[in-house]
């Protein structure tokens, strides 16, 4: 059912379905014989559990809107002042309201495609024949030479496919086969021949083209993001309409689970990647949540080129790319309230490094001179960074920076900051970072996390206790699961896949969790006065859900699910019940 059928349905005679019992009693009334006022409210939530997140905690038993905005919140009997003639009033007859919930980390456009059948799903199969037999069926329905794109093997060996193996599911389509982190992945030979990927091929840099010791043919193996590019690069991108529908589906699931803003953290620029698509839909509103982005930046030449088009004032510069220079110079506010920085990727996955080291996907100089380049030029930076030695890189790199020209409250972001050294935490606090981390990560790898590194995995309690402001999203697609339940529960539980209690000193409580995936989130883009909690004058962005987090057992918080979201007070999902219109 699209918003506006939502919007429509809700605006006369009931609002929303909770449940049969409050729609027997018709939840949605207008309220007669009442003059209409400049403080009347377009909607009221009445009776019920408001969990607002502000800096108390506070729990109240209503909330006004107007204009898209919180009015007021408090007692049913307070905020009753606010009902007018043409007020919406629910009767939430108990049920729990929440801030909206906000993704600090995903890739929107990949991840719709995932979902939506694009790319071929392989996170969840038990087994690798079950994603030989995926591939295989997948390759019987395709006409000849169209090319597979697969996501989400969930083996950590590097050696799981080759392009032999590859070969023997089909030679008559090129495929990619990409890992669930999306760190590496496995090509056939149709797939390396069409990208020219031969015995002469050069790894990129940050990157290695994985080749055979004998005779020094290419395996099949890319690893890093600059490997997998040179067969990326060949491959057909989908089109505008292909790459909308990805988009609006990966944000309906969002709002679904209640999520009410995303931070897409490896959106690609100076690629071939339908950028227009992305903005437009934005622009068109045809999303229903809300939208900050930080373009990935390969490269030290990419980052010159874009910086220079939108930001410098020089004369015969390059142009960047045009979608950004259209919505800087044409559509400012709308680039405004998208951007929100600069991405980097410094190192992969710990797993597969046998350690918790790093491999660096740039020079040292290169490194360097990108972070003092948007450092120096005001902007956020995010950045990539899983493993312990990457995080002390990274905090090497913004002392200098921030050495050479000192800014307060700039924010920088390290995404991930899996394992990192107990001893950097202050240091962390000190330099003002932000941490934006994923406690669902415990359960699918803390098994192989426990087997290989000595460091305690993503330090919940150690960051609350040193001060250091946490964010938390979901990564997908490198994360099987999207929805923001999983972390709530796993910051609290940390058991793995294997029922292991991993690094149990660290679990935070469900009021800590909540509000690293609502205020620290918002922090973390500069947005905690607008969204994040539910407070007077802030956005009505919200979601009534079917059980209280505050009192029910952490086991059940993984089972949460939202009834209805709201973003700017107006519905963008509606649980349907069964046997109900």
């Amino acid at each position: 059912m699209s918003k506006n059928k939502l919007i429509k349905k809700i605006s006369r005679r009931k609002f929303l379905k909770i449940s049969a019992a409050v729609v027997a009693a018709g939840t949605f009334a207008g309220i007669p014989n009442i003059q209409a006022s400049a403080t009347d409210a377009d909607l009221v939530l009445n009776n019920g559990k408001i969990l607002t997140v502000d800096a108390q905690n506070s729990v109240c038993e209503s909330i006004a809107i107007k204009n898209g905005k919180i009015l007021d919140t408090g007692t049913t009997e307070k905020i009753n002042q606010y009902i007018g003639i043409k007020t919406q009033v629910v009767d939430l007859q108990g049920k729990t309201v929440t801030p909206g919930l906000i993704d600090s980390h995903a890739h929107l456009p990949p991840f719709g495609q995932r979902e939506n059948g694009w790319l071929v799903k392989l996170q969840g199969l038990g087994s690798k024949e079950e994603i030989i037999d995926t591939l295989a069926q997948k390759a019987r329905n395709l006409p000849y030479g169209e090319w597979i794109s697969a996501w989400g093997i969930e083996d950590f060996s590097l050696s799981y496919f080759d392009k032999e193996s590859l070969d023997k599911i089909t030679k008559d389509h090129p495929m990619l086969v990409v890992h669930t982190t999306g760190q590496w992945g496995f090509a056939n030979s149709l797939a390396l021949k069409i990208a020219n990927v031969d015995a002469n091929t050069k790894s990129p840099p940050g990157s290695r083209v994985e080749k055979s010791i004998f005779g020094n043919e290419p395996t099949g193996a890319l690893i890093h993001y600059p490997a997998l590019q040179l067969v990326r690069d060949r491959m057909p991108v989908p089109t505008d309409e292909q790459a909308k529908d990805a988009l609006l589906y990966a944000a309906n699931l969002y709002a679904a689970e209640g999520v009410t803003t995303v931070h897409d953290n490896f959106f690609m620029l100076g690629t071939t990647y339908n950028h227009r698509a992305y903005f437009d839909s934005v622009q068109a509103g045809i999303l229903p949540v809300r939208i900050k982005i930080w373009p990935y930046f390969p490269s030290l030449a990419v980052a010159n080129r874009v910086f220079k088009s939108l930001f410098s004032s020089e004369k015969n510069i390059q142009p960047g790319p045009p979608v950004l220079n259209y919505y800087k110079k044409e559509a400012p506010q709308l680039f405004a309230s998208l951007w929100g920085g600069f991405k980097l990727a410094i190192d992969g996955v710990p797993l597969w490094h046998g350690s918790s080291r790093v491999v660096l996907m740039h020079k040292p100089e290169d490194l360097q001179a990108m972070i003092k380049l948007f450092h120096q030029s005001g902007q956020q930076i995010s950045i990539h960074a899983a493993g312990d030695m990457a995080v002390d890189i990274i905090l090497n790199e913004l002392e200098t920076a921030l050495k050479e020209y000192p800014r307060q409250d700039h924010r920088h972001r390290i995404e991930h900051a899996i394992l990192p050294q107990s001893s950097s935490l202050e240091r962390i606090k000190r330099l003002g970072v932000v941490i934006s981390t994923h406690p669902q990560f415990i359960f699918s790898w803390g098994d192989a996390w426990r087997m290989k590194n000595k460091e305690v995995a993503i330090p919940l309690k150690s960051y609350l206790d040193t001060g250091i402001p946490v964010a938390f999203g979901a990564d997908p697609p490198a994360f099987p699961a999207y929805q923001p339940q999983i972390a709530l529960w796993q910051a609290i539980k940390r058991t793995t896949r294997e029922g292991l209690r991993l690094d149990a000193a660290e679990s935070i409580s469900i009021q800590h969790a909540l509000r690293m995936q609502t205020m620290g989130s918002a922090y973390a883009a500069f947005q905690e006065k607008e969204i994040g909690s539910l407070e007077k004058g802030k956005l009505a962005d919200m979601v009534i859900w079917n059980k209280n987090y505050y009192s029910i057992s952490t086991d059940e918080i993984k089972e949460v699910k939202a009834l209805a979201t709201f973003v700017g007070g107006k519905i963008v999902y509606e649980k349907k019940m069964a046997g109900k219109n």
